[in-house]
């Protein structure tokens, strides 16, 4: 081949491979940005184990958060249930000197930013002073960026059947870590089943 029809040759090929590599270089960003969204779709549960059915002595993935005392006892329960064959329990008489909430608390698996989700769950009460279910969003620092209660909308106190309460939030965009908190503060019996924490 005369050397002026190689020069040509490479020419285009070099005009070629630079193309291709723009075009290569437009997918791979597309890809990129795809990746590092944050958007999930609706109506996903980012809870696990919300109707307390895994584990033994203790609900997988919940953390007991208390304060010990003799007269307080956070458990599985398998005989007080709103559906299948578990839920959890916070029983206590302990009058604390300061104002206390012993909790179950978990830490979604996924941060939804800038999406609404909605806590929700069944509770039933003997006696209790107060019963709340939290949503604490956090961010790198571990200082709180956003907060949502089911206080807002109705006091739960008291004896009373399972009944349905929830609350909601839209995550904020710097959050790095969303938790639910289920709570009794000071004395009294409370019972919490099918928990849920759902993007809408």
């Amino acid at each position: 081949m005369p050397q002026e029809k190689r020069k040509k040759a490479s020419v285009a090929m070099f005009i070629i491979a630079f193309i291709l590599g723009l075009i290569l270089g437009y997918v791979a960003n597309d890809m990129i940005d795809i990746n590092d969204q944050t958007y999930y779709e609706s109506g996903l549960n980012i809870l696990y184990n919300s109707g307390f059915e895994d584990g033994t002595e203790i609900p997988e993935y919940w953390i007991n958060a208390s304060i010990p005392v003799e007269n307080l006892t956070m458990s599985i329960d398998k005989e007080v249930v709103h559906s299948g064959n578990r839920s959890v329990s916070i029983n206590n008489t302990h009058i604390y000197d300061e104002v206390v909430s012993n909790n179950w608390f978990q830490t979604a698996r996924v941060v939804p930013k800038n999406q609404m989700i909605e806590l929700s769950g069944w509770v039933k009460t003997i006696d209790t002073e107060s019963v709340v279910m939290v949503i604490r969003c956090e961010d790198n620092n571990n200082k709180l960026v956003g907060f949502a209660t089911t206080q807002k909308l109705s006091e739960i106190n008291g004896t009373n059947d399972w009944k349905e309460y929830s609350t909601s939030l839209i995550v904020p965009d710097d959050t790095k870590e969303i938790r639910v908190l289920l709570a009794l503060t000071g004395t009294g019996q409370v019972w919490f089943d099918d928990v849920t924490l759902v993007i809408k």
